[in-house]
């Protein structure tokens, strides 16, 4: 006879109900799940080569991730509805891409731009052959708003009200690196079925709100610095990023952005809380953690490898940055 489910029962421990999953599972016969649209990738053929992968996981809130390749050069010209898109370019370039007779909007790797149309706009897409890319976005639609206003948090409410108000801006943000690893989630999509289904929506939903999250924290910078010098501080922070072993010195930064250098100082303290040099420093101490750590390497060499003179002057600057010394972690010294 049959021993009743302890589920039944009421009692509710997680390791019971896991376990009792776990037996379901196992009860089951093997059967080919039938094929879901968002469970797949979308192979493109003729223009582009690559794959499409696009589902709205919640009524208003698209979530869409590629890797594509262009053929031969195309324009592609479409009219964009009333809506907010979040557009996180991971490897090589999309094309340009600007709203009307406008400006081009950079696309920059690892930096989210976020783009409020208040209403309908005709854009164009221009590719070159050859030209390929990886990214993710999000498109925020005015019914999202309707359907979950009640259950949005004020702030949330308030910045997605903002970007859908009449008119058009679009705004680049600093990297974040939560951004990045959600979108390199929805590109390897490493579940499927159900929890597949379950973690894009997760991913995209959280990309949302951190998304807005950033923007309430760059909105008052922006108006302070000007939206010219801001958006020239976060192309010096792209350009130190991409140079970590050499960066480049504060004037040449600053031509490079098109700002003279104390302007460029003052927007780096400005937005990251310290002097370029201090943004550099610290990034090498992530990186002699990270040699330590995962590739085995004594205190004394990585301190040395990411430019330090001394030992005594890397674990000075290690503790006062992480709050413990080199060796507190249990790396070898």
């Amino acid at each position: 006879m049959a021993t009743r489910s302890r589920l039944m029962e009421g009692e509710f421990a997680v390791a019971d109900i896991v376990r009792e999953a776990a037996a379901l599972v196992l009860r089951a016969p093997p059967a080919e799940p039938p094929p879901l649209p968002d469970d797949r990738r979308r192979i493109l053929t003729g223009q582009f080569r690559g794959w499409l992968w696009m589902d709205e996981v919640q009524p208003g809130l698209v979530g869409s991730a590629s890797d594509m390749e262009s053929v031969s050069d195309a324009t592609i010209a479409q009219t964009i509805d009333r809506s907010v898109m979040v557009a996180v370019l991971l490897q090589g370039r999309t094309g340009s891409f600007r709203p009307d007779a406008g400006e081009e909007l950079p696309a920059e790797q690892g930096r989210a731009r976020v783009t409020g149309f208040g209403e309908a706009r005709r854009c164009v897409r221009r590719l070159h052959a050859g030209e390929r890319g990886v990214r993710t976005g999000i498109t925020v639609n005015p019914s999202f708003l309707e359907q979950f206003a009640d259950v949005l948090p004020g702030r949330e409410l308030d910045g997605l009200e903002r970007l859908l108000a009449p008119g058009f801006r679009s705004v680049g943000l600093r990297r974040c690196e939560l951004l990045t690893g959600l979108s390199r989630g929805l590109v390897a999509m490493p579940y499927g079925g159900s929890l597949g289904r379950l973690y894009r929506e997760s991913a995209v939903t959280q990309i949302l709100f951190r998304t807005l999250e950033l923007l309430r924290e760059e909105w008052p910078l922006a108006r302070a610095l000007g939206r010219r010098q801001h958006d020239a501080v976060l192309r010096a922070q792209a350009v130190l990023d991409a140079s970590l072993v050499s960066p480049p010195g504060t004037l040449d930064l600053a031509r490079q952005v098109g700002l003279n250098r104390n302007t460029l100082q003052a927007g780096f303290r400005a937005v990251f809380g310290t002097t370029v040099f201090g943004y550099v420093r610290a990034r090498r101490l992530a990186m002699a953690r990270l040699l330590m750590e995962e590739q085995g390497l004594g205190a004394a060499e990585a301190g040395y490898r990411v430019g330090f003179a001394s030992p005594s002057a890397f674990s000075a600057a290690y503790r006062r940055h992480f709050g413990e010394t080199p060796t507190a972690r249990g790396v070898r010294h």
